[in-house]
């Protein structure tokens, strides 16, 4: 099973990504990244970062990258996510990028 993850430069790309998700029968998560920035902001107590991780908290970098999350029960899917993804916005490269992480375990998606 995996975590297929796409992150975007910009929103312009997820409808044409999620259309064609859609046809083809997965379904997915988005969520941009200024969301994640503000749900970092709102839940920490002020403790000291480092590196460029001290830049994005402090809200010195303009984050809005959007993310598409997708979990897939066959390792061998990630590949046709990564076709669907290329084929929806014309190839990823220069605007985003795409990976995907192991995952353990799952509770609550039906079969």
């Amino acid at each position: 099973m995996q975590l297929f993850i796409v992150v975007l430069t910009e929103g312009y790309y997820v409808p044409q990504i999620l259309k064609h998700f859609s046809e083809n029968n997965y379904h997915g998560s988005v969520l941009s990244t200024k969301s994640i920035h503000s749900a970092l902001m709102d839940s920490i107590e002020p403790e000291p970062y480092f590196g460029g991780l001290n830049k994005v908290v402090m809200g010195e970098v303009e984050i809005a990258r959007p993310m598409i999350f997708v979990v897939v029960k066959k390792d061998e899917e990630v590949k046709k996510l990564s076709r669907l993804v290329n084929e929806a916005i014309d190839g990823i490269k220069g605007k985003g990028f795409m990976y995907s992480v192991p995952v353990n375990y799952l509770e609550g998606l039906d079969d």
